[in-house]
């Protein structure tokens, strides 16, 4: 990522007030009611730390990269990991000072090690823009800001999808035919705006995502919206591909409300239950009863077979096939219909 977006997604206050835009004098109790839960998700993200399940994340995330890059030559040179414990998604293990400082920000890159060797705390970690950068990057992996607030105001939802489409898209550029790995919110695959995925699904085919549990990444009841791993292979110029899924209307029991496509062909990359949200007209998803680790592992393993088989030379002459018929996935049956 270039300095100038390094500089907006370190800076959270400023990436907060963007996503809230302004209230006017006047305003009405309610939507100023809305707003302050807004505010107060937000602030919870910025100020509780997530570093324990940055951490789960990282080490069900590696076994599975390290397959691709063993099966495949294109995960082999540098990568690119940006965003709070980048570091640690990068390869290294957990610090104390973590803990107090919840919001550092940081972007590095460091040569791909052998599989054998990765991770380790002696990982080389080197600053964006040092003198050895080489620029480009075989493997990105991005911790997006707001990935699990749960925002009430559609506008704002808007903003942070969109805001999260434009991160996706700059992750991506880094890495011409290679991989980015983005933890996001899930406005970003589930808004009924097409246009919030449209430059991602210009030059990207999502090859596999997994939703984890509302409040799964902090303890705390303001910051509790559900979270995305994305899985993304950057298509070569004139490269076809399937892109980016559609969002769906879904109507439940108690209203309506929206979810990409890829939920309903993969529904076992829901680590839960989705459960409708009235009051947001959003779904956020109750956890299994099974352990998170174990759930994780499965499904990175699952998307890394996927990836593989996307990543290696296509000798058939024939482009990559879109995704399967709509169905209604077993996780969100018999109280949700799509309607269609």
């Amino acid at each position: 990522m270039n300095a100038k977006d390094e500089n907006v997604e370190g800076d959270a206050h400023l990436a907060a007030d963007l996503i809230m835009g302004q209230l006017h004098a006047g305003t009405d109790l309610v939507v100023r009611a809305t707003a302050l839960m807004d505010r107060r998700a937000l602030e919870a993200h910025q100020q509780i730390s997530g570093v324990d399940r940055h951490w789960q994340i990282a080490i069900h995330l590696w076994p599975a990269l390290k397959s691709v890059a063993h099966h495949t030559e294109q995960i082999s040179g540098h990568l690119l990991a940006a965003g709070v414990d980048a570091d640690m998604l990068a390869g290294l293990g957990p610090h104390p000072h973590y803990l107090r400082d919840p919001q550092r920000h940081l972007v590095f890159h460091t040569p791909i090690p052998p599989t054998s060797q990765w991770p380790h705390n002696d990982l080389p970690l080197h600053k964006l823009g040092a003198q050895n950068d080489p620029g480009r990057y075989d493997l990105v992996l991005a911790n997006l800001p707001f990935h699990d607030v749960a925002l009430f105001d559609p506008g704002r939802r808007a903003r942070l999808g969109a805001y999260h489409g434009d991160l996706v898209a700059s992750a991506l550029d880094q890495t011409p035919g290679g991989l980015a790995v983005a933890i996001a919110s899930p406005v970003f695959l589930d808004h009924p705006d097409a246009a919030l995925r449209q430059v991602v699904d210009a030059k990207a085919d999502l090859v596999g995502a997994v939703r984890l549990p509302g409040g799964a990444m902090r303890p705390d009841s303001h910051a509790k919206g559900p979270t995305d791993v994305l899985f993304l292979c950057h298509r070569q110029p004139g490269q076809a591909g399937p892109g980016i899924p559609a969002a769906r209307d879904v109507i439940t029991e108690s209203g309506r409300g929206h979810l990409n496509e890829y939920w309903f062909n993969n529904a076992e990359h829901v680590l839960g239950q989705f459960r409708s949200d009235p009051e947001s007209a959003t779904f956020t998803v109750d956890p299994r009863s099974e352990p998170l680790g174990r759930s994780l592992q499965v499904a990175f393993d699952q998307i890394a077979t996927v990836t593989i088989n996307r990543l290696q030379p296509n000798t058939s002459g024939h482009p990559t096939p879109r995704p399967g018929p709509h169905r209604t996935p077993e996780c969100i049956a018999p109280a949700y219909t799509p309607d269609l």
